[in-house]
């Protein structure tokens, strides 16, 4: 139950023979450490906020409140997931693989992409949020080990094996969740009137939209390092972090299909959401199924 250490970090500077930043990453675990309880925070007052919704209703309309919070909620197990292999790397000095820099990446995007939210949500509704915390400690936290250990090159080669099909899904859906990012928050005002021309109101603005950008960032990230260990075979895919990613795509695909089929009974009635990001998360939950099959009976 004790809070694992790191070593200590090494004297040698980064340019000096025989050692490198890389020899101990301690500061980096504490902070990933410290990322994990205020992602963790976030995702209890989440489903707190989507639980609220469901059982005490808010009117008629109280279906898009819940839609609105359960996607968004959904979407905080894959940022989780991406932290804890982050902070299990920073614990092995194992930062510099291509894999820890990709989620790195993912985690900076999606903090940039937070403070456009939390600065649309102060002028709308005025003060700060929560995600200005989470914003904060995640920039800082990805942006030192990007900017210590190198930033990663993208890989979109596709397996020639009988892991071909797993790969192609895993590009096809971090592929789809960019797309996703980018129409949320570029048409993050145009869904927001959408939304309210169908409840006659304003109930997510513009800035909940733009959240939910942020962190399918990340699980965009978490898919194309999925991609890259089903390219590399069957044996990457058996590691321990290629298990948790594979993990959390399930679970978070699991609780957004369950949020809408909930905000469906609550008379939700927005056809294009549940033919696009319903679809989306039945194909996610399928590919990652298998990723987790895959590496599960392995055999050395």
């Amino acid at each position: 139950g004790r809070l694992a250490a790191p070593p200590p970090r090494a004297s040698s500077s980064p340019g000096a023979k025989g050692g490198s930043s890389a020899d101990s990453d301690s500061d980096l675990f504490y902070g990933y450490t410290a990322l994990l309880g205020v992602q963790g925070l976030w995702l209890v007052s989440g489903m707190l906020g989507t639980w609220a919704f469901g059982a005490w209703p808010y009117g008629k309309d109280a279906g898009y409140y819940f839609l609105g919070f359960g996607e968004t909620t959904a979407l905080l197990i894959p940022q989780l997931a991406a932290s804890v292999v982050l902070r299990s790397a920073a614990l092995r000095s194992r930062l510099e693989g291509t894999t820890f820099k990709v989620l790195n990446l993912s985690l900076l995007c999606s903090s940039a992409l937070l403070f456009v939210a939390e600065l649309l949500q102060s002028i709308s509704e005025g003060g700060i949020g929560f995600k200005t915390l989470s914003a904060t400690v995640t920039a800082a936290v990805s942006y030192l080990a990007l900017r210590r250990h190198g930033w990663p090159k993208a890989k979109f080669a596709l397996a020639d094996s009988d892991l071909k099909r797993l790969s192609q899904a895993y590009f096809g859906l971090s592929a789809g969740a960019g797309a996703f990012v980018a129409l949320n928050t570029v048409g993050s005002g145009l869904l927001s009137f959408l939304f309210a021309r169908a409840t006659r109101e304003v109930i997510l603005e513009p800035h909940h939209f733009i959240t939910f950008a942020a962190l399918l960032a990340i699980q965009a990230g978490v898919l194309h390092t999925l991609q890259s260990a089903a390219v590399a075979g069957r044996k990457r895919l058996s590691s321990d972090t290629y298990k948790k990613l594979n993990v959390a795509g399930i679970l978070s695909s699991v609780a957004a299909l369950v949020g809408m089929l909930w905000s469906a009974k609550m008379k939700c009635q927005v056809i294009w959401v549940f033919l696009t990001l319903g679809l989306y998360n039945v194909a996610q939950l399928a590919a990652c199924a298998a990723g987790l099959y895959i590496g599960k009976t392995y055999k050395k």
